[in-house]
């Protein structure tokens, strides 16, 4: 009987772990994960850094072409957001980055760019870019 009750344990933890491993949903939904990616021109650097209330996720120096990723849930009242601080030759600037109330029904994995015109959020299930800042950063 203890054999059989061990078995079935087992069984369950390791059920448990491929489960955590695909990341089902749970009572939270899916992950979400969002993207920053310098896209700027003639090698212009950008210094990142972003947030939310509960998260600090660091200051980070993006190369052109690299990018910043995080993976997170949305919270169970439905408030997650995260904003970031951007630096970048002649601009500064902040922004929301992820906000339930307006993303979460856009993306799962929610890329955003950083271009020398302005700030560029991907829409995966209309597969299109859409503007929503607007800057003009100038390389020196």
């Amino acid at each position: 009987m203890l054999k059989v009750l061990v078995t079935v344990i087992v069984g369950l933890m390791i059920t448990k772990m491929v489960q955590s491993e695909r990341e089902v949903d749970g009572i939270l939904g899916s992950k979400k994960t969002v993207r920053v990616e310098n896209d700027l021109t003639n090698g212009i650097s950008v210094f990142l850094h972003c947030k939310s209330k509960d998260d600090d996720l660091g200051e980070h120096v993006l190369q052109n072409g690299q990018y910043q990723e995080w993976r997170f849930r949305d919270n169970i009242v439905h408030t997650t957001l995260f904003w970031c601080a951007m630096r970048a030759s002649n601009v500064q600037s902040s922004f929301d980055v992820y906000s339930y109330k307006a993303d979460s029904a856009l993306c799962d994995q929610c890329n955003r760019s950083l271009r020398n015109d302005g700030l560029y959020f991907y829409n995966q299930y209309e597969n299109k870019w859409e503007k929503k800042l607007s800057w003009n950063i100038q390389s020196f």
